[in-house]
């Protein structure tokens, strides 16, 4: 593994640690003064840090320097430190205490001298009136803050404002303020170099092109976001991007086309390291596949996905209620498909059910004109009447609201040109940005300059724990080199040794035949029976040999064949590659002694014939 990766870890551990330092250091002062100019003072440092490290007692203290900061007159100090008690009590779910900190904050609107106290309160108070589903009033608030930020210069907060308004405006089904909306978010992340907002941007483009009919548009930007997402590597973008392509494919009726872009996505979910994130997605591939297999009358693998989706949904707290009645609608048309029509029928109803509520047009439309087919199937005509009427008028509607859409932005495109890269600036917002693109470059040469230092500390770091490592291993080959001279010298000496032996024995063997005498032949005898391996020349041999392979006799021990001695000797000669007749020589046996030995232990480990017994054991 490389070792800068383990001195990030350890700059990261540096720097939590000293944080937590610092914090202690800053609580410790605070305890000492009590001046209230020093107070606000330790206190604004103090929960800077705190709010950096996500520490548990940062609200305690946030509340304290608001309300000290209000009593000293500071009020722009007041509003910077209330934006982090909104967004803990919105994290919290505690609008009501949201709603509380924006008033008391808000009264004071009159004292501040930055633009941007304001702006921040109001961006905050439109995600509370979005939480409220209060959308009109979200939407005033987005594009109030927007405008306030543009005006101060702080564009990477002034795209956050435009872009949630185009969320909002899009809830709202204003198209062409939905697609101003969004169009100046991308614009504005695009200038700023942020890759990754700037394609969130341009996929909510692309769904706000496709729900209103403008499918080519839909892919031209879908494949912009994919080949963005693959250049950064973003497994969740290239996901999305795959899924929506087949979305996109699928309601132009090019079926096979959006089959290749669902298992593009399949492939892609897979690499999601992310595991909330993999569950999330996993969810909505789950409605596509459903959605795919239904529409090509495969309601064996519908079945198999429907029963999954029914699955998750069972064990999800809290489900998105677009998950239930997506279920709900394909359940309907599964069980219709299949013939059962009063199966269908329940589902259908428990979805329309929810007609206010379902929160996607096409699938109250669809539901209903469904609905009307399985109640005519099963000969309630008046019923089935009913719903018909609704399918066409909600159809009409839809039609003309996409029509209308369609005509409102075509004409838009006459007032307000999109350059070919759809990039929307005027001259203010030109020159804004370019001193923004100064104050970045100067951010990014220090930014460098830090880098460029931590890759060169790291770098002399990783050279002198490789020297370091470099002389270990150095002295560790010599240390290896010198015990295997000390193996090769034991080895030919017992070698030597054994064959001196065989020398001798001969010439006792001679004088066997010249001496009479039972005494001089039993000595003989005794002598010619000596094995040339005592156990002491086993022990030093052993020693020796596991100097050289030190993990040889543990290695054969953990294999559980239980072998002898005998065996392990054996094996300890083939391993120097000696030969058999060496091997006799060593061991003061014969060569068909050798053999012998070496076809019992063959047979006990299973080892194949033909095959290195210490090679099929050492893999094994």
């Amino acid at each position: 593994m490389n070792k800068n990766f383990f001195f990030i870890l350890f700059l990261c551990a540096l720097k939590t640690g000293f944080s937590q330092n610092k914090i202690d250091e800053l609580q410790e002062k605070l305890r000492e003064v009590k001046s209230i100019e020093q107070r606000i003072q330790i206190l604004d440092s103090l929960t800077k840090e705190m709010v950096r490290s996500n520490h548990p007692d940062q609200l305690k203290y946030l509340k304290e320097v608001v309300s000290l900061s209000k009593k000293e007159g500071q009020y722009d100090l007041a509003a910077e430190k209330s934006r982090f008690i909104i967004q803990k009590y919105s994290n919290k779910g505690q609008l009501d205490s949201v709603l509380l900190e924006i008033q008391n904050i808000l009264k004071f609107k009159k004292n501040f001298k930055k633009i941007s106290s304001e702006a921040h309160i109001v961006l905050k108070r439109g995600g509370y009136y979005y939480n409220r589903e209060e959308l009109d009033n979200a939407v005033i608030d987005y594009d109030r803050s927007g405008d306030l930020f543009l005006k101060n210069k702080d564009s990477i907060f002034a795209a956050d404002a435009r872009f949630f308004a185009g969320q909002v405006y899009f809830d709202l089904n204003d198209f062409i303020n939905s697609v101003q909306r969004f169009e100046e978010a991308y614009n504005l992340y695009d200038a700023l170099g942020d890759k990754d907002y700037a394609n969130y941007t341009l996929n909510e483009l692309s769904s706000l092109y496709g729900t209103n009919g403008f499918h080519d548009k839909a892919i031209y930007e879908r494949k912009r976001i994919l080949s963005n997402a693959k250049a950064i590597k973003n497994n969740v973008a290239i996901f999305n991007a795959y899924s929506h392509l087949f979305t996109s494919y699928f309601k132009k009726d090019e079926i096979d086309t959006a089959k290749k872009y669902l298992d593009s996505a399949q492939i892609t979910l897979k690499k999601i390291s992310d595991e909330n994130m993999k569950s999330r997605l996993e969810t909505y591939q789950l409605k596509t596949q459903i959605k795919y297999h239904l529409r090509k009358n495969e309601l064996d693998s519908s079945y198999k996905y429907l029963k999954i989706f029914e699955t998750q949904l069972q064990l999800k707290v809290k489900g998105l209620k677009h998950d239930k009645n997506a279920y709900l609608l394909y359940n309907g048309r599964y069980y219709k498909k299949k013939n059962k029509h009063s199966t269908a029928q329940k589902y259908y109803e428990e979805l329309l059910a929810k007609e206010n509520h379902i929160g996607d047009v096409d699938m109250f439309i669809n539901a209903n004109k469904e609905m009307s087919e399985v109640l005519a199937a099963q000969n309630k005509y008046n019923a089935s009447y009913k719903y018909l009427k609704k399918y066409t008028d909600a159809k009409a509607l839809e039609d003309a609201r996409i029509k209308r859409n369609k005509f409102l932005y075509y004409q838009s495109q006459f007032e307000t040109q999109r350059k070919d890269n759809e990039i929307f600036k005027n001259e203010t917002e030109i020159a804004l940005l370019e001193k923004d693109k100064s104050i970045a470059k100067a951010k990014q040469k220090t930014l460098w300059i830090v880098i460029v230092a931590i890759l060169l500390l790291s770098t002399v770091i990783s050279y002198l724990i490789w020297l370091k490592g470099k002389l270990k291993r150095k002295a560790l080959a010599m240390k290896i080199e010198k015990n295997k001279k000390d193996l090769e010298e034991f080895t030919k000496q017992l070698i030597e040794k054994s064959k001196v032996q065989e020398s001798l024995t001969q010439e006792i063997e001679k004088l066997k035949e010249e001496i009479g005498g039972k005494e001089v032949i039993y000595k003989i005898q005794d002598l010619t029976t000596t094995k040339i391996l005592t156990s002491d020349d086993w022990y030093i041999f052993k020693e020796k040999f596991t100097k050289v392979h030190p993990r040889f006799f543990i290695k054969l021990k953990d294999k559980g064949y239980k072998l002898t001695k005998s065996e392990e000797r054996l094996l300890a000669m083939e391993k120097l590659y000696l030969d058999t007749e060496q091997i006799a020589t060593m061991l003061a046996i014969s060569n068909d002694s050798v053999v012998r030995s070496r076809s019992r232990l063959r047979k006990k480990v299973n080892a194949p014939k033909g095959s290195s017994i210490l090679e099929y054991l050492e893999a094994s």
